[in-house]
């Protein structure tokens, strides 16, 4: 039975038009990235997706940003360990980018790059619904496998990584330039298969049922 609730947050492909609030996030969840994710060069690659999740209306308790000038600036704390003012780039009727999941595709695998999720906008289901959404969309190309490199200290993701059917397949050693943090290496059984497609419309629904029924645009 499908939630009938509606999630605020809907999943389609990345344009360039959101390449700048793609970089803030990432400066969010990866700061120590330099320089950053080259996201125009990586949306003209033919083996590459970049999915967003975004909200044309902002939730109630995510602040809005202020407008400055015909663009959108707001304080962003933390970021080189000091606050700083960023331009994100994008003009108050436009969509609000929650988050972001990029792939690549290697012959039947699919590699899920990097996930990120704007810090004022997690814990509402956002990381997992694209998550799924890259699930989804590697079943519909003929993927054999989804596989993804994840710290060893990033507990809450290896847990919903496993959620998903991901396993520990092997460590990659000082994976992480900022900390020279290992990185597991976590790939799934057959997503083709019928015992994992079976699991995973009931994860769907799972995650339908708590947070609502979301719209999902693939390329």
């Amino acid at each position: 039975m499908f939630s009938s609730k509606f999630m605020p947050f809907a999943i389609r492909p990345m344009s360039t038009n959101d390449i700048p609030q793609a970089v803030e996030i990432e400066h969010q969840v990866f700061p120590s990235i330099i320089p950053p994710t080259a996201f125009r060069l990586e949306l003209g690659k033919s083996n590459s997706s970049y999915l967003v999740a975004f909200s044309i209306k902002s939730p109630a308790n995510h602040q809005a940003p202020t407008v400055v000038g015909g663009s959108l600036t707001k304080d962003i704390s933390g970021i080189l360990g000091k606050p700083s003012k960023i331009r994100e780039g994008f003009r108050k009727e436009e969509e609000l980018v929650a988050g972001f999941l990029g792939i690549w595709y290697v012959v039947d695998e699919a590699h899920i790059m990097s996930v990120g999720v704007r810090a004022t906008l997690r814990r509402r289901g956002i990381g997992e619904l694209l998550l799924l959404s890259a699930i989804e969309q590697a079943m519909s190309k003929n993927a054999s496998e989804a596989t993804l490199e994840v710290r060893t200290s990033n507990t809450s993701a290896i847990n919903l990584y496993e959620k998903y059917g991901f396993t520990r397949r092997g460590i990659r050693k000082a994976y992480y330039a900022d900390n020279q943090e290992d990185a597991i290496i976590m790939t799934t059984d057959s997503i083709q298969h019928s015992d994992y497609r079976e699991r995973f419309v009931a994860l769907e629904h799972s995650h339908q049922d708590r947070w609502g029924t979301s719209r999902r645009t693939f390329m």
